[in-house]
């Protein structure tokens, strides 16, 4: 399952974590001993591919937004994980509005290029909070 969207208040955009409230619900995707491991999608792969607003620097460890891996991992564990899915890197274009076209080109291509790989792809540790 890919996730394409633009981090959007540090999170999914509210119609994206609706569709996760309605999809992923309660007796269907997770409960008892459905969780994690144990998921109804275990074996099946998940990706988040978003955008960002502002430059990579932004987004590291002390930057000033503040790291990246800290602000997806509520979704990658939170939900994707949460009901099974083994979670791939993130494909991050961040400040795409500041490319010009041959970046956009470039980075497309590269994308492109993963897409056709994706399954040789080993999932990353999301960790435990």
């Amino acid at each position: 399952m890919i996730w394409q969207f633009p981090l959007w208040w540090f999170g999914l955009p509210g119609i994206l974590k609706g569709w996760v409230d309605r999809v992923f619900a309660m007796g269907r995707t997770y409960g008892g001993d459905k969780l994690y491991a144990n998921g109804v999608f275990r074996d099946k792969k998940a990706l988040l591919s978003l955008t960002t607003g502002g430059p990579a620097p932004a987004y590291v460890k002390g930057g000033f937004q503040g790291d990246i891996d800290a602000i997806l991992r509520p979704i990658q564990r939170g939900m994707l994980q949460f009901v099974g899915f083994d979670v791939l890197a993130p494909q991050i274009i961040y400040g795409p509005v500041r490319m010009d076209d041959a970046q956009r080109k470039d980075f497309l291509a590269a994308y492109a290029e993963r897409l056709k790989r994706i399954e040789s792809e080993r999932p990353i540790d999301v960790g435990i909070y």
